[in-house]
């Protein structure tokens, strides 16, 4: 099967293969690219996509994801309309409930919309907390973003790919305070749902947890030989899991029922990035069943961690890996974060960032500072503590216009791993948000001895010091 692909060349004329069409939308790059006849790709942005994919079949059109804005997400069904020549729009799937999925549900009311079980739940909550998450958290990474921009160098990919977090993100922003309406998926399912649409099939699988969001769902059409992953999998990273809370049997038995005949799959789309080949994902499932298979066999054996971490380093076991294309450096790395988790989760360790989060939802943040004391003092204590998850918990309060927790989580960060450039970096923001200058310039100041290359730091540390 050959992907018929856009190719632009910009000059005084744009000049458009006949198969993609550019619609210019302000400064939005909006485009289509046939990967079939049956089947369709509309997506805005340059380099970070906000994707919805098209498949006609003789009982009707499906729709796979929605997109982040239904202003974005209306002109995505009037290509789609003219480009098949036809609108009866049967099914929509959405791959998992976060905003940038669903919120165009509402332009294709008129369809059946499915999705897994827990999905309506959280879009739900998301819609409870949707003029906060604007307001309190969406704005602000805005913001951060313009900062970034500002100071990226002008046509680099970073500089590309923030004008299109930009540029889309502020239509969703508008989108979610005046044009949006809550509109929930109508069937659902928990393991696995066959449509049977005539001339082909599409068959839906629950992923299971840790991986993303948890509620994610992808979608194979043997027929197309395609795989749509939602935000599952990305062509840039080997990443198995980001915390222990993951479900390795599960994983591999969906991808190994996805993978088992060669000719059923030849493409794999997520919702935001490049396509992926079979063989990359075939890849990442066989470093699964390898790292799950050989850390099992070291639990039996009685290795601790640093034996674990000597054994079956990517040095030593894992180059293969180098298959995937991915820079040897970064693979190095992902492979260490990939180890923990999978260590951690043989052994059913637990997150103590996760109870961090769980005693301040429910309490306050002085009862999680005595939860953190206790588990620090326990002996043999089943939790872990992982710099990267009290980072992303430190950030998601500090979206959240949480400071007191956001410092206290980054403060927990700074003693537990003192030689991180990293964690003083991000409590020195938190201070700054908490408008503590002073304590702001020590902290940058401290990340920036232990790496003099953050440009963050330096950055920040001119602008602190010139107020």
């Amino acid at each position: 099967m050959k992907m018929k692909k856009a190719v632009l060349v910009y000059l005084l004329i744009v000049f458009v293969h006949p198969a993609t069409s550019l619609i210019a939308q302000d400064d939005i790059h909006i485009e289509f690219e046939r990967y079939s006849d049956r089947v369709l790709l509309v997506k805005a942005g340059n380099i970070y996509f906000d994707q919805v994919a098209a498949i006609a079949s003789q009982k009707g059109l499906i729709i796979i994801d929605t997109g982040k804005a239904p202003t974005l997400t209306q002109k995505y069904r009037k290509i789609i309309e003219r480009e098949l020549g036809r609108d009866d729009f049967t099914y929509v799937i959405n791959t998992h409930f976060h905003f940038d999925h669903t919120s165009g549900n509402q332009i294709f009311a008129d369809a059946d919309i499915i999705a897994h079980d827990t999905t309506p739940r959280r879009m739900r909550q998301f819609d409870e907390d949707r003029l906060n998450f604007v307001a309190d958290r969406r704005q602000n990474r805005m913001v951060q973003w313009a900062n970034q921009l500002e100071a990226a160098e002008p046509g680099s990919e970073q500089a590309t790919r923030l004008q299109d977090y930009l540029s889309t993100g502020r239509v969703m922003l508008d989108d979610l305070e005046k044009n949006y309406a809550l509109t929930l998926p109508t069937i659902t399912f928990n393991d696995r749902m066959t449509l049977d649409m005539g001339d082909l099939t599409l068959n839906l699988y629950y992923f299971g947890e840790g991986l993303h969001t948890g509620d994610d769902i992808i979608i194979h059409c043997p027929e197309e030989k395609i795989l749509f992953t939602g935000d599952l999998f990305y062509y840039g990273s080997m990443f198995i899991a980001f915390s222990s809370r993951f479900d390795a049997p599960r994983w591999m038995e969906v991808l190994n029922d996805v993978l088992r005949n060669e000719d059923d799959l030849q493409w794999l789309y997520d919702c935001h990035n490049r396509r992926m080949t079979r063989p990359f994902i075939a890849l990442w499932r066989d470093y699964l069943v390898d790292m799950w298979e050989s850390l099992n066999a070291a639990k039996e054996e009685g290795l601790d961690l640093e034996a674990v971490q000597d054994r079956f380093s990517y040095d030593r076991k894992f180059t293969y890996l180098e298959n995937s294309g991915i820079e040897t450096d970064q693979l190095r790395r992902e492979h260490q974060t990939n180890l923990r988790y999978v260590w951690y989760r043989i052994h059913e360790f637990q997150s103590a960032a996760d109870e961090m989060r769980r005693v301040i939802d429910i309490s306050d943040v002085a009862s999680a500072l005595k939860r953190y004391r206790e588990i620090t003092e326990q002996k043999d204590s089943a939790f872990y503590f992982d710099e990267t998850e009290f980072n992303r918990l430190g950030y998601q309060f500090l979206q959240g216009n949480n400071l007191d927790a956001a410092v206290e989580i980054f403060k927990i960060n700074v003693e537990r791993f003192p030689e991180s450039w990293n964690v003083y970096d991000s409590l020195a923001e938190a201070y700054m948000n908490a408008g503590q200058t002073e304590l702001a310039i020590q902290y940058y100041t401290k990340s920036l001895e232990l790496n003099p290359e953050n440009q963050n730091a330096i950055e920040m540390l001119k602008r602190l010091e010139e107020n």
